[in-house]
């Protein structure tokens, strides 16, 4: 292979590794790897599209375009996060609250039962499943 066809190829691999193009599904990939990176906390949307390199609007648009919102990606990660933590630590509930940026743990208990069909305490057990 020659350099100019190498050099050619490996570019347009970096091209899509780039933080606006995503690596696992486009711009909805980019935005869970960029919600997961931090276990201690959930970046914000200004937080998130500011690392893809894009405006908060712009970001917004283009999740919208995908069938998805920012608000629906976090929802997702917060589920599987609370999920992960109550079946396999010892952390209170207004711990794992706490992790997952809910400011009140009342209001994680609300959005685990939505998810879940019951209460964390309940969940956890169950040994980490929700039914």
């Amino acid at each position: 292979m020659s350099v100019s066809k190498l050099s050619g190829s490996v570019s347009v691999r970096r091209r899509d590794r780039l933080p606006g193009k995503g690596i696992r599904s486009g711009i909805v990939g980019a935005v869970r790897d960029e919600l997961v990176r931090d276990p201690a906390a959930i970046p914000d949307l200004p937080r998130v599209a500011a690392a893809l390199f894009l405006s908060s609007r712009t970001l917004s648009r283009r999740l919208n375009a995908e069938g998805t919102s920012f608000r629906a990606l976090v929802d997702e990660v917060r589920r599987a996060r609370s999920e992960q933590l109550l079946g396999h630590t010892r952390l209170t509930t207004e711990q794992v609250a706490s992790r997952l940026g809910y400011s009140e743990s009342a209001s994680f208990i609300r959005a685990f039962r939505r998810w879940n069909g019951c209460p964390p305490q309940q969940f956890r057990s169950r040994g980490g499943h929700s039914g």
